[in-house]
């Protein structure tokens, strides 16, 4: 398990590099950053096998500060790994939980606070998400008279998540259709191969047209990688989102049993511009208030088992 989330950072690791050198840090060498950004992680993995819970909090403290310099991805696949140590951890005390809580929310504020470009990748903005939720906390903030206020500063962050996912889905593409094809050279290149370079052709003209060409196909190409990666965010994420936000919504029990559907409405107007994305969040609440509210069919295994004589 431990190989496995090793080689799924430096999947993400490998991917996020390529814009941090393209976002200010053309100057520092690859293999540095690389090397100094897992040289972090250890100490973070160490303070966790140490039980260490306050020097991890002050080494989250400084490693917030000095991979927001770098860029917005960089920091939140960082601050991930440290929130999911605060919670993964027997640390022996709540406050474990409100630390992940904490680095969480500051990562995701920061992030809504800058142009959508600039923002944190949208499946680890949902990752983060996982930590912002703390139901004992919130069960006794939902009887002060302040909680209006603490529970929108908390949906707020639900519903940038779920904005920006619904921004970014193509309606219009069709997971059934996605034939795509290798494009070849243009009909006057004498001799080529599939995937040869544009630099074999000499003719600038038909170079120009392949090259035209190649570029098509890997815009479609990533294209139809994001449109399904978005689909599954959604699959995955959204149901817990609502389940999330029908418990800040259910009143002073805290209980997910009823849902206080004006109080929603009106954050979600205050909240969000689009129509469309504010009766998708509401429709998707009150759906889980209805799987709430249902009867759990009684289990029969018992009555209906057979007796061995």
């Amino acid at each position: 398990m431990e190989l496995k989330k090793k080689m799924f950072l430096l999947i993400c690791f490998g991917a996020l590099l390529t814009n941090s050198v393209s976002m200010g840090t053309e100057s520092e060498d690859l293999d540095k950053i690389s090397k100094e950004y897992f040289q972090d992680l250890s100490r973070v993995k160490e303070l966790g096998r140490e039980k260490n819970l306050e020097g991890l909090d002050k080494l989250a403290s400084e490693l917030a500060e000095k991979w927001l310099t770098r860029n917005m991805e960089d920091y939140a696949y960082i601050m991930l790994d440290i929130c999911g140590t605060f919670v993964s951890l027997d640390f022996k005390t709540d406050r474990q939980y409100d630390l992940g809580r904490k680095y969480a929310v500051l990562v995701l504020e920061k992030s809504a606070n800058l142009e959508e470009k600039n923002q944190i990748p949208l499946e680890v903005e949902f990752s983060l998400l996982g930590h912002v939720q703390n139901v004992p906390k919130f069960k006794e903030a939902a009887q002060s008279k302040d909680w209006p206020n603490k529970r929108t500063a908390t949906a707020k962050l639900y519903f940038h998540a779920c904005h920006r996912l619904e921004k970014s889905i193509d309606k219009n593409w069709d997971p059934n259709n996605l034939s795509l094809v290798y494009p070849r050279p243009p009909a006057g290149v004498e001799s080529w191969i599939i995937g040869m370079s544009p630099e074999v052709i000499k003719d600038p003209k038909l170079r120009a047209e392949y090259e035209a060409a190649l570029e098509k196909y890997r815009r479609k190409s990533k294209h139809n990688t994001q449109q399904h990666n978005l689909r599954q965010l959604k699959k995955w994420h959204l149901p817990h989102l609502h389940k999330n936000l029908l418990w800040l919504y259910s009143g002073p029990l805290f209980d997910s049993t009823k849902l206080e559907k004006a109080a929603l409405q009106e954050d979600l107007k205050r909240h969000i511009e689009n129509k469309e994305v504010r009766a998708t969040i509401l429709n998707g609440v009150e759906k889980k208030l209805l799987e709430k509210s249902k009867p759990k069919p009684k289990d029969n295994w018992r009555r209906s088992r057979t007796r061995i004589p």
